[in-house]
């Protein structure tokens, strides 16, 4: 077993014996990770020179009754000032590093770089999610990737680089495939390969549930892992009957690494309070008490090459109370994911949450629909179906989205192969695309 096995395995050894702390204990643990993170923090990174002042004594003790009083990190703050926020050395034994770069649903480009210590650690901590949710280990895993994060022996579509793997621990093979393959390609190498769990995007599992409907469903999963976006509960359904998968959520970024994982015996998250320190704050940036929804900050507890101290991770998460799973973690009742743009007219601005999907999806009978805002009053509906939408269609999702957003909108169809791309690979249904 190499070093960073043998270190992933001790960690995961310590998370299924964490998840029992009291809440006391693992507060002590927290203070630990985090006072070690602040004083590297303050001597090698440039960012944090005077910015966590105030939670040290004139003794150069920590005040953790203080810790409100340390100012928040904006994803703005981390796109513009990354080259300060890096540690100029790292502490002993926690390299290498490997950069990570994400626009997130924002759309907004940012780069992170973490240690393989980090990366080891979200590891385990995704191999205690599977172990918690019986997910069969002797079955082969998949997910899709960019075409550049193929590694191991990768097989070609002629110049095309298509599927790779590697052998796991047991002869498993963990898979990795081109995400710009075709669905029907992605579902024909899922099948041959006998995948039995499969983890990527909602929104990438909602299309290609649509596309193994349609060739009357030749790939059966054991789990679906969904990750970096909020799962509705229509996608759990549409995944669910089209494979027969169990759906399993965890709450993750490229920034913080793993935050939450879907609890074994309910809906609701616990919070991965060995990795982060999570807090769910309110409008005047305090604590909420279970029930109350508030922003997500965070402050993961192994990103000593970039350390992130109070970063806002643009979500929203409504606190839950104590589980009686057995587990001692904390609860996240709900979380929604970075919010779709506000769109902006003359006179008002516009949420997309009146707006009827199923209506809309129904209405078009598509398999993904993406609805762009290109000018103040104008919006282009991109959508992918069997056929072009008829006239009497077009005219009720017009007639429901001038009463719902403006009613002097006007609107263009587009039916398409599939939707577009952002720049993190994601398919938003709502974007906005004029200054």
């Amino acid at each position: 077993m190499d070093s960073t096995a043998a270190l992933r395995q001790r960690i995961y050894e310590m998370l299924m014996e964490s998840r029992f702390w009291p809440p006391g204990q693992m507060q002590a643990y927290q203070h630990s990770q985090l006072a070690q993170l602040l004083r590297h923090a303050k001597s090698t990174v440039p960012f944090y020179k005077t910015r966590l002042d105030a939670v040290f004594d004139k003794n150069g003790d920590i005040d953790w009754s203080r810790w409100n009083e340390i100012p928040i990190i904006s994803r703005a703050e981390l796109r513009e000032h990354r080259t300060e926020l890096l540690a100029r050395e790292l502490p002993p034994g926690h390299g290498p590093t490997k950069d990570f770069s994400t626009s997130g649903s924002s759309g907004v480009p940012v780069t992170v770089t973490a240690t393989a210590i980090a990366s080891a650690a979200q590891s385990a901590a995704t191999q205690r999610t599977r172990t918690l949710h019986k997910v069969d280990a002797s079955k082969n895993f998949a997910t899709f990737v960019f075409p550049h994060e193929l590694k191991g022996q990768v097989f070609n579509d002629g110049s095309t680089p298509a599927w790779s793997f590697e052998l796991q621990d047991g002869g498993t093979k963990n898979i990795k495939i081109n995400l710009f393959l075709s669905d029907a390609r992605k579902l024909e190498i899922l099948v041959r390969q006998e995948v039995g769990s499969l983890s990527h995007l909602p929104n990438t599992a909602e299309i290609l549930a649509y596309e193994n409907n349609k060739l009357g469903k030749p790939l059966r999963l054991e789990s679906f892992l969904f990750y970096g976006q909020h799962v509705s509960d229509e996608q759990r359904q549409k995944v669910a009957e089209s494979f027969g998968a169990r759906c399993i959520s965890i709450y993750s970024s490229k920034e913080a690494g793993l935050m939450a994982s879907q609890c074994p015996a309910h809906n609701h998250f616990h919070i991965d309070s060995e990795q982060v320190l999570l807090e769910v704050l309110n409008e005047r940036d305090l604590p909420c008490a279970p029930g109350e929804t508030g922003r997500v900050v965070v402050t993961p507890l192994y990103s000593t090459a970039q350390p992130l101290i109070r970063y806002e991770q643009g979500d929203l998460a409504t606190l839950g109370q104590a589980c009686d799973c057995g587990s001692e973690l904390p609860v996240l009742q709900r979380i929604d994911g970075r919010q779709d743009p506000i769109f902006r007219f003359p006179d008002r601005l516009g949420s997309e949450v009146l707006i009827d999907k199923s209506m809309l999806q129904e209405t078009l009978r598509a398999a993904a629909i993406q609805m762009a805002q290109t000018r103040e009053l104008k919006f282009e509906i991109r959508y992918v179906a069997d056929a072009d939408a008829t006239p009497g269609a077009k005219s009720k999702i017009n007639k429901h989205l001038r009463q719902v957003l403006h009613p002097k909108l006007s609107f263009e169809y587009k039916r398409l192969a599939e939707i577009p791309r952002n720049a993190g690979g994601k398919q938003q249904r709502f974007v906005c695309e004029f200054a």
